[in-house]
């Protein structure tokens, strides 16, 4: 997983005012309370790769993970180099230094790779624009994959670099926190920890940096109710639950549903890996009219 030094408990002199505010507000002690934030470290691209491989064999969805893990690698690689700009435009550098690294994808692919490389600034932009706005437009589709592994690259090697106690956190006792504190993108699942310090524990992670904030279980995640809250999950052949790992919470009071991944079921899982190889539960609630918080970066859909 994400793990990094903020594994440990922070003391108050380490933190910002503004975490500790934050911490105050929602009744978390430091020293005693979960660490609010967990920053992505290197590995994480890397591990995803595996992990990726691992749910493709058989699965329907087997060649789709298998084109993610490819991008995976190269991103693994990519972000080992350092940034010389800001996230918010190292991400098209990137992009291009992606573009050098996936000279083995299938031909429709790699066409769409090349000209989103060689495209002017100003197209970039736009198009960013959409995807970020989530408005793409049908010939944005081909390009859209590799934006989102572009944008991972960038900031997540920015969030790998931060200090801890230099982010503001969300006030997750009674608060929505439906944005990533770091890059402000919205979490593409909550995790269940495991461990002497932080079992039991929901850590919401951000699909863009991959960091990880903690927030309060039973309590929905968009509008913040706890009494409204269920569970979903898909049942196998045989009437069982068809991945014990991965269930749906969701919210019958603003009808909205974030997945809720189980470490302790799955130990090697990756929250944006195991979402994306899980789109039948995504389809179940889809059918039940509840409306997803977030999107997996690698499941763009035309505005």
């Amino acid at each position: 997983m994400t793990a990094s030094s903020s594994d440990a408990p922070i003391s108050e002199a380490a933190m910002s005012e503004a975490t500790a505010a934050a911490m105050a507000a929602a009744g978390l002690v430091p020293g005693q309370s979960p660490a609010p934030l967990r920053l992505p470290d290197a590995a994480i691209f890397a591990r995803r790769a595996a992990r990726l491989r691992a749910l493709a064999e058989g699965h329907a969805m087997g060649d789709w993970l298998r084109f993610v893990a490819t991008l995976a690698d190269a991103q693994a690689a990519v972000a080992a180099t350092p940034a010389a700009l800001p996230p918010e435009e190292q991400w098209a550098t990137d992009l291009r230094a992606l573009a050098a690294r996936l000279d083995s994808l299938p031909g429709g692919a790699r066409e769409a790779l090349t000209a989103l490389a060689a495209s002017d600034p100003d197209t970039l932009e736009a198009l960013a624009g959409r995807w970020a706005g989530d408005a793409l437009e049908d010939g944005d589709l081909a390009a859209a994959p590799f934006l989102a592994a572009a944008f991972q690259t960038a900031w997540t090697r920015h969030a790998a670099a931060l200090d801890p106690a230099s982010v503001t956190t969300h006030a997750t006792a009674t608060a929505t926190a439906t944005a990533c504190p770091v890059c402000g993108g919205a979490p593409v699942a909550g995790v269940l920890q495991v461990g002497m310090e932080s079992g039991g524990l929901r850590y919401l992670h951000c699909g863009i940096c991959h960091t990880a904030w903690h927030h309060v279980r039973s309590s929905c995640v968009a509008c913040g109710d706890g009494k409204d809250v269920s569970q979903r999950f898909v049942e196998g052949a045989d009437g069982t639950e068809a991945n014990g790992a991965v269930r749906a919470e969701a919210c019958d009071a603003c009808h909205s549903y974030l997945k809720l991944l189980f470490l302790e079921k799955a130990p090697g899982l990756d929250p944006v890996a195991d979402d994306l190889a899980t789109l039948a539960l995504d389809l179940l609630l889809g059918e039940e009219d509840y409306r997803r918080i977030g999107v997996n970066p690698f499941l763009a859909v035309t505005g």
